[in-house]
């Protein structure tokens, strides 16, 4: 767990504030998704709905601190929908100033925290933790004495 660490506090700028945007936007998604049935009755029934995204943010977070190639696109494909499922909540749940504020928040931090992740320095530091593994050449079987006879 210690090489995380290093390899987190080697990274160019630019993800480090991507991570602090999407963290932001992690923590603001449960809070946002809460504060629209705050007042309802539904809140009795959507205490797992709201755990399990704790439980997927978390995850994100996570994912995108160990800083692996398939975790970027993860984390991409996540922001997705966590900005898709908060318009569509947004959209049709009464809201007050604090959900709005909240889903200003997750949008504005998941779109800059994602730009930030696509930045050219990311994107090089992401390839140089992760180089891609070439495959060994492979002899061709008709040249030298490993001819099948």
């Amino acid at each position: 767990m210690n090489d995380y660490f290093t390899r987190f506090s080697a990274s160019p700028a630019s993800f480090k504030k991507s991570f602090a945007m999407l963290v932001a936007a992690w923590v603001c998604h449960p809070i946002f998704i809460y504060s629209l049935f705050l007042a309802e009755a539904a809140v009795e029934g959507s205490d797992n709905d709201i755990k399990k995204m704790v439980a997927v943010s978390l995850s994100l977070c996570f994912l995108h601190f160990i800083i692996k190639k398939w975790a970027r696109a993860l984390v991409v494909v996540g922001n997705f929908f966590i900005v898709i499922n908060d318009f569509f909540y947004f959209y049709v749940m009464p809201h007050n100033k604090i959900s709005t504020t909240l889903c200003v928040a997750v949008v504005l931090f998941s779109i800059v925290g994602t730009y930030w992740l696509f930045v050219k320095d990311s994107r090089d530091y992401f390839t140089q933790v992760n180089p891609k593994i070439e495959p060994p050449e492979t002899p061709d079987p008709s040249a030298g004495p490993n001819r099948p006879r």
